[in-house]
């Protein structure tokens, strides 16, 4: 790619439109007409206490009749049931939701003159954007941000080309309007704030009552004077030519925030500030980098992306370019001590799309964080355990209560607790029960790409065991086969069906068999493998992978239940997405038909997306059912229905300030930002315990390219790969203390098509290498076809 900085001149109407910097740990939205620029302030740990916290609901009463319904097919029967049943220990119809992601405070920096003129620039590289404007005097003003990685902090620069007084003002701020309420109790009425003045701007928000009441603590350190009136506290200051001002703002969870005095030191300018920023976000959003050849001559995103839609290749190509650095630096930008939740790291709005919490049945794993561990940033997936891992004795309440089993029972959905009571008849999350086994393979990918065997502490083990005390306690016996009754395939009801209740979702018997590998290699870690003999018992009396009628992979491996294709969720092709599950692999006639299955769905799928292309109304909903559809489509080797999904997500869910959408345009969503680099790099590198497969599914629309930083299972880094048409070449590494992951007899490499094979520049016809902490340089050359 060219020098990475953009621009776009699109205004700022709304907080979903404005410009985003954040620091993993705190957030800032930069919108507003350039005169009076608000930026919204959030942190990771400030969900506002607003929804009730009941146990999961105690089904014992109607467990069995429940399970002998949608044993017999009666869906209906069954939902009618499980209502009486949570009637009956105090819940109602309606949804339960998660506390919301809040917001911390408002500032406000007013510049007085009007505005002719003005853009907006971002650096996702390096974190930093900026506001340039030309007031009606023809001075010209700029506001920098930047939230130095792993602080609770941002910086902000205001400058002028001339004598100029800025206003700048702190307080909570109403919460901006968002374009889509999923409804819940407006958090601003459970929020009460106080506002201090005098050598710094401060102020303090309470969310709740004791005990669950959280508090967020804004201080700006402007070296100006503080005045309070009308519950803001505003300070005047003085910029110009050799006096631009350069201030923090803290945003702080700490009891303690407000008692701290005195100012932690500023950079001498905002030079020495970027200067030190390279030193903490740029091994991270420099980590990988690709190179598609793309060709435009704009940096105004608005330019380039209208020439993506009108079929430019060349643009198009820099549109995914650009997707991949900036997805990969927002998903950086949001990642602290916690994942980024459905809006990362930022807010600011009270009522936020479905609560801006950890959505756990795909938005998280699909979409979060489906490119942390591939494209070079593994340490961040460890971030998931900070998440779940406090919460063990939730998830014990949970299998109890709700199948009345042992074990552990992770919820589809989460905040600041780990109880299953987010449920209705239209969504009965509660009997998802995937989670726990994703969560195992989210952790045992990080260990296979890093060899670092201290993740696996008694905590995880714990968790892992927990996870495979559920499996075997909670499905009941029919005739032999161990089935899951209740199930539930997010978020998707059968063909024909009233209501989503059902047996048997692939996804779920598909995580329960990949469970069964991460543990394995988890216990391998931890030098245990007591779990692997009790995994070995559930999955021999699973149910097998099932082709539908229509050609399609099941989504419900067993009874009565049609399928439903025109969905926005694929999650019955959850055995593409990781290693990929044995069923489908190899040359046998099961497998083969599993993989046709695969493809069709895929490609119908693809269609009924196609059929309306735009957000709903139309079909373009869910930028992460697209990652699934496209980490499927890679898998196969169906490289042209990959690009597919990477185009639409490139091209429609991209604002012009580099953010993306959940849907086509619409809502602020970081899915897509963590998806589409997991899925290219899916594209470009695909590995197993044992095998690394090169350019397993390239578009002849990227007929030559380059990506850096690649992780792979094994230990495994691609610290350059390139290709042409004429052939590929990449140098290859196993990292320091992951030769415990070394297979012993070499590391197969696969190739999309004939080669030949030079070696550290020797000719060889062995295509598994003994690779170990020297850089091993591997070209191949394409054969004639």
């Amino acid at each position: 790619m060219t020098d990475p900085v953009f621009v776009t001149s699109t205004v700022a109407h709304s907080w979903e439109d404005g410009l985003i910097v954040g620091s993993g740990r705190v957030g800032a939205v930069v919108h507003g007409p350039a005169d009076a620029i608000s930026v919204s302030l959030s942190h990771e740990r400030y969900f506002l206490p607003v929804n009730p916290r009941p146990d999961a609901p105690d089904l014992a009463p109607v467990r069995e009749s429940l399970r002998e319904a949608l044993l017999r097919g009666d869906a209906d029967a069954a939902s009618r049931t499980l209502s009486r049943g949570a009637r009956a220990t105090g819940y109602d119809d309606s949804l339960i939701w998660t506390d919301p992601l809040g917001l911390c405070a408002t500032l406000t920096i007013r510049t007085p003159g009007g505005v002719v003129e003005s853009r907006r620039i971002i650096d996702p590289l390096r974190g930093e954007v900026a506001v340039e404007w030309t007031d009606l005097e023809r001075r010209r003003h700029v506001l920098r941000l930047l939230a130095p990685y792993g602080s609770e902090s941002v910086l902000v620069s205001v400058e002028a080309d001339s004598p100029s007084t800025s206003s700048i003002e702190l307080g909570l701020g109403a919460g901006g309007t968002t374009s889509l309420d999923t409804g819940g109790p407006d958090g601003s009425a459970a929020v009460t704030a106080s506002v201090a003045g005098g050598d710094r701007g401060i102020l303090e928000a309470t969310a709740g009552h004791a005990p669950t009441a959280v508090r967020a603590a804004v201080t700006v350190f402007t070296g100006t004077p503080w005045q309070v009136d009308a519950g803001v506290t505003r300070s005047n200051v003085a910029t110009g030519p050799e006096a631009a001002l350069l201030f923090r703002v803290d945003v702080s969870m700490r009891s303690d925030a407000l008692s701290v005095g005195v100012s932690r030191g500023l950079p001498a300018s905002w030079d020495d500030a970027r200067h030190a920023e390279r030193r903490t976000r740029l091994p991270l959003t420099g980590a990988s980098l690709l190179d598609l050849a793309g060709a435009s001559s704009t940096t105004r995103t608005e330019d380039l992306w209208t020439s993506a839609r009108a079929g430019d290749d060349g643009a198009r190509r820099r549109v995914v370019e650009t997707a991949y650095l900036s997805g990969r630096a927002n998903i950086i930008a949001s990642t602290g001590a916690f994942p980024p939740t459905l809006q990362g790291v930022w807010q600011g709005t009270w009522r936020p799309a479905w609560s801006a919490d950890y959505t756990l049945n795909g938005n998280v794993q699909n979409g979060a964080m489906a490119g942390m561990t591939a494209t070079g940033t593994p340490e961040l997936t460890l971030s998931l355990l900070n998440l779940v891992l406090p919460h063990l004795d939730d998830y014990r309440d949970n299998a109890r209560l709700i199948f009345g089993a042992e074990g552990m029972l992770l919820p589809s959905r989460m905040s600041n607790h780990g109880r299953a009571n987010h449920f209705s008849e239209d969504y009965p999350h509660l009997f998802w029960t995937g989670c726990g086994g994703w969560v195992l393979r989210v952790v045992a990918d990080a260990v296979s790409t890093t060899g670092d065997r201290s993740i696996v502490d008694d905590r995880v083990w714990e968790l892992t065991e927990g996870v495979l005390r559920f499996a075997e306690t909670a499905w009941i016996d029919v005739d032999g086969v161990r089935r899951i009754v209740p199930s539930y395939s997010p978020e998707n009801t059968p063909g024909g069906a009233r209501v989503p209740l059902a047996t048997d979702a692939t996804i779920d018997v598909a995580i329960l068999r990949d469970a069964a590998r991460a543990t394995a290699l988890l216990g391998r870690a931890r030098g245990d493998d007591s779990l692997d003999e009790r995994w070995a018992r559930v999955l021999d009396d699973l149910p097998p992978y099932r082709v539908a009628d229509d050609g399609t992979l099941a989504e419900w491996v067993t009874g009565p239940w049609s399928e439903n294709i025109a969905h926005r969720h694929a999650s019955q092709l959850y055995p593409l997405w990781y290693e990929i599950d044995p069923a489908f692999a190899g040359d046998g006639e099961a497998a083969t038909r599993l993989r046709a299955a695969a493809v069709a769905t895929v490609r119908d799928k693809i269609a009924w997306r196609a059929a309306a292309p735009s957000a709903p109304p139309g079909r373009m909903e869910m930028a992460f059912g697209l990652v699934q559809i496209g980490l499927a489509a890679a898998a196969l080797g169906d490289a042209a229905a990959a690009e597919t999904c990477v185009n639409w997500l490139a091209v429609e869910h991209w604002s012009p300030t580099l953010a993306t959408t959940h849907d086509a345009g619409r809502i602020f969503n970081l899915d897509a930002s963590g998806g589409l680099p997991g899925l290219v790099a899916s594209m470009l590198l695909g590995s197993g315990t044992d095998s690394l497969s090169v350019l397993p599914a390239v578009p002849t629309a990227w007929p030559r390219g380059a990506v850096t930083g690649l992780r792979a299972r094994g230990g495994l880094v691609v610290d350059r790969l390139e290709w042409s048409p004429h052939g590929a070449s990449c140098t290859i590494r196993r990292l320091p203390g992951a030769g415990w992951l070394a297979p012993p007899e070499g590391t197969l490499i696969r190739l999309p098509r004939a080669a030949t094979l030079l070696v550290d520049g020797v000719p060889t016809g062995n295509h598994r290498l003994d690779i170990r902490e020297r850089p091993l340089h591997v070209d191949a050359t394409w054969l004639p076809v």
